[in-house]
């Protein structure tokens, strides 16, 4: 057991320190509303590998696993929420350079919107749209844990162990965010940050979105065929049924 919460320990670091979504939301809230934002924002990200976690002890991940309709439209539905973040990061972008030729003599630190309960629904939710968690989990765990059983409560200590690594990655993202927010706080420097965010944002949502349409186009020849089967099966018993008939008749 300890072993194998070790090597779990391990690849959580990976996975952590890959550049995602995640860390460009973190970055973003950072810059726009200080360090304390982006530390909520994170907080809600990590809550995300905790549900997840215990999500794939209850199976759901292999629902997940075996339907890849489901998980490509979750996949989409995440697809689409990067692009509305996308959308707004440039919507904030445009209006500080229409602002920055009346403010532009000092940095600003003021926030620029969002309550804290945004930043943590909208940390959480990005994450939670990511069904390939559930998948990493639900690839993760077996291999890891021979022989014993998968539980919700396995599923939720791996995730905490995942989310312990992300906040400690995440704080220290939005820490150095904050400490640039005040050498680039002028509008112009706001709006290209903000714009370069926004780019990161939209990339990942039209990449979520082409990997779910891809995986609808994959699994539309495996419903079919089944469909063809259904139907396969049923002529015979029908026929059966229409040979009866005049049997019964007699």
């Amino acid at each position: 057991m300890d072993r194998a919460l070790a090597a779990f320990a391990g690849i959580a670091v990976v996975v952590v320190l890959m550049p995602g979504a995640d860390t460009v939301l973190v970055l973003n809230a950072s810059l726009r509303d200080g360090t304390r934002a982006g530390i909520v924002t994170a907080t809600g990200v990590v809550c995300g590998p905790v549900l997840w976690g215990a999500l794939a002890g209850l199976g759901a991940a292999v629902i997940l696993g075996r339907n890849p309709l489901a998980s490509a439209l979750i996949a989409a539905a995440g697809g689409i929420y990067l692009c509305h973040l996308a959308i707004r990061s440039f919507a904030a972008a445009r209006t500080s350079w229409r602002t920055a030729a009346d403010i532009d003599t000092a940095p600003d630190d003021a926030p620029h919107g969002g309550t804290t309960v945004t930043h943590f629904l909208t940390g959480l939710t990005t994450n939670v749209l990511n069904p390939k968690i559930g998948v990493f989990y639900l690839s993760v765990m077996p291999a890891l844990f021979i022989g014993r059983p998968v539980t919700v409560w396995l599923g939720a200590l791996l995730g905490l162990v995942h989310a312990a690594f992300g906040i400690v990655f995440l704080t220290g993202v939005s820490a150095m965010s904050g400490l640039a927010r005040r050498r680039l706080g002028r509008p112009h420097n706001r709006a290209f940050l903000e714009s370069i965010c926004g780019l990161c944002l939209l990339g990942f949502g039209v990449y979520a979105l082409i990997q779910a349409s891809a995986a609808v186009a994959g699994a539309a020849p495996a419903l079919e065929q089944s469909a063809v089967i259904g139907l396969d099966d049923r002529q015979p018993q029908r026929g059966a049924h229409l040979d009866a008939q005049p049997g019964d008749a007699r």
